[in-house]
């Protein structure tokens, strides 16, 4: 029969390595069928009819539509350059491959010893990663365009599957970390945060300066006083931005000040608030503040003008205590309030999310995702701080771990950095605690949970004191983190010392250290204490 002929003719469609010969082999079936066709009906065989067009198309499409797409992708750069859906079907069949494959494992050894080449062609072909800029880079969108455009996940149709069902987040990314963390554990020092005895070129870029050396000050570049008698709780510059900066104050207002051009001067006071303004939080692309106060409502600032887009009231009635932007969604905002609650806001609605809200043991004072706004830590004034795995295309928090730092002592501070030098990777949380010291904890699994690495003394018995890291990834031997303290003086450490961790201490407010805060650059440093004075500190120029 003629339709075996056809159905042999495609059990090798893979030989046919040139469109052109395959159309003509496809014109010349087709011909032979349409023989076959014509003559069934002649004879009035229409069964027999019916069951060739019913075999050859069940064969052609197992046999040539099926494996037609690896055909067409093996050569669609010289055949069909202005085709990308094949691009789009190579992705997808790449990814699948790459699920089938990872359900065998990997030989540990063989895994980390693949990561550490792979860090370092990815190293020398796009240079040393900088944490914050890269992620920025990816993920900054206009806020008001966040604003206007984007819908509540509780209604947005897109935020499912094409089948109505819930997108997830592969956590893939979390093992994948885990992997890289225990190999790069595996080749220092134990305690090692920086793999000195390869760092000889990176110091030599950096003049072979000490980290004393470059965090030395030249005193203070200006004083701003204009909350004066009320506490600073909390000041920060924006994003990738030398001389814009804004603090929130407990007298209820907050303040937007530019250092440049001079002299220094408060750009626009954001008035609404009926209470003491606890905490903020600047948009990725400065366009937008997002603030919390204890009259129960979030508020959104236009920072241009001062304008308030929106309030969101706190259903509950209770103190909204502290904020922070989803780092990769700037539509979704966390907020933690006084009766324990953590909830997920939808900005651009004024609506919680569904399933973005938890229960903690004590008062939300402190929120800080990791870079990918994969994890959530969230402290509480009884001393626990818990991790929270947040998932991408609902808002869905699901509470992980809880570390008891000391009970009942309030957890002031929490900031997350992934990478603490340039030199070496290690996911790390500085946590301030009413224990008299600074803590530095490493983060050591894909659900937040946390290991004590270091500890520093300040004196901090109650007030709500913060810290960062210093955000320029350092090429000297060492990494830096920067607290206020209860003594009123500011401190600087070197995580790597055992002995003699403080680099640089900088003396001139009166009373209590609250928050500080590095430009971009470094060059500039802000402080500000519990009687509303905000000092700005001049760094030496080399």
């Amino acid at each position: 029969m003629i339709y075996i002929t056809v159905y042999l003719c495609f059990l090798q469609p893979s030989c046919f390595l040139h469109l052109s010969a395959f159309e003509d082999l496809m014109a010349a079936v087709w011909q032979q069928v349409l023989a076959v066709d014509a003559r069934c009906v002649q004879d009035c065989h229409w069964s027999e009819t019916l069951c060739v067009h019913l075999f050859f198309f069940l064969h052609v499409l197992y046999y040539v539509f099926l494996p037609l797409p690896v055909l067409f992708l093996r050569y669609n750069a010289y055949r069909t350059p202005t085709f990308p859906q094949f691009r789009t079907q190579y992705i997808r069949r790449r990814s699948q491959l790459l699920r089938e494959n990872a359900k065998c494992g990997f030989e540990p050894g063989l895994r980390r010893q693949y990561l550490r080449l792979r860090s370092q062609l990815l190293a020398l072909r796009y240079g040393p990663l900088s944490e914050q800029s890269s992620f920025r880079a990816s993920s900054v969108r206009s806020s008001r365009t966040t604003l206007d455009r984007m819908e509540d996940f509780e209604e947005d149709p897109r935020a499912q599957g094409a089948r109505g069902h819930r997108r997830s987040v592969s956590r893939g990314s979390y093992q994948l970390q885990a992997q890289m963390n225990r190999a790069v554990y595996d080749e220092r020092p134990p305690g090692s945060l920086v793999p000195t005895s390869v760092a000889e070129a990176s110091r030599a870029m950096a003049g072979d300066t000490t980290l004393s050396e470059n965090y030395a000050f030249a005193g203070m570049h200006h004083i701003f006083d204009q909350h004066v008698d009320s506490a600073v709780p909390r000041l920060q510059f924006a994003n990738d931005d030398k001389h814009l900066l804004a603090c929130c104050s407990l007298d209820g207002t907050l303040s937007i000040m530019t250092l440049s051009p001079p002299p220094p001067t408060v750009k626009v006071t954001l008035k609404g608030h009926a209470g003491p303004v606890t905490d903020f939080a600047w948009s990725l692309s400065n366009d937008i503040i997002v603030s919390t106060s204890k009259d129960g409502t979030l508020r959104i600032w236009n920072t241009e003008d001062g304008r308030c887009i929106r309030e969101v009231v706190d259903p509950e009635g209770s103190e909204l205590l502290c904020c922070t932007f989803q780092p990769m969604n700037n539509n979704l905002t966390v907020v933690g309030n006084s009766k324990h609650h953590l909830q997920v806001v939808n900005i651009s609605t004024g609506k919680k999310v569904k399933g973005g809200s938890s229960k903690l043991t004590g008062r939300v004072l402190s929120l800080s995702f990791d870079a990918p706004g994969r994890i959530l830590w969230a402290g509480d004034d009884r001393g626990s701080i818990f991790s929270f795995l947040f998932d991408m295309a609902t808002g869905k928090l699901t509470k992980a771990k809880r570390l008891v730092v000391n009970e009942g002592s309030s957890i002031s501070s929490i900031s997350a950095r992934s990478w603490i030098s340039r030199e070496a990777r290690d996911p790390s949380l500085l946590i301030n605690a009413c224990v008299n010291k600074l803590l530095l904890y490493r983060v050591v699994d894909n659900e937040g949970t946390l290991q004590l690495k270091r500890s520093f003394p300040i004196q901090h018995g109650s007030q709500p004191l913060h810290s960062i890291f210093c955000p320029l990834m350092s090429f000297r031997q060492g990494a830096c983190v920067v607290t206020g303290s209860e003594d009123a003086c500011v401190y600087f450490f070197d995580v790597e010392r055992n002995t003699k961790a403080i680099v640089n201490k900088l003396q001139g407010h009166s009373v209590p250290v609250l928050d500080v805060s590095f430009n971009c650059d470094e060059s500039l440093l802000a402080s500000s204490d519990a009687t509303g004075m905000v000092i700005i500190w001049r760094r030496e120029q080399k």
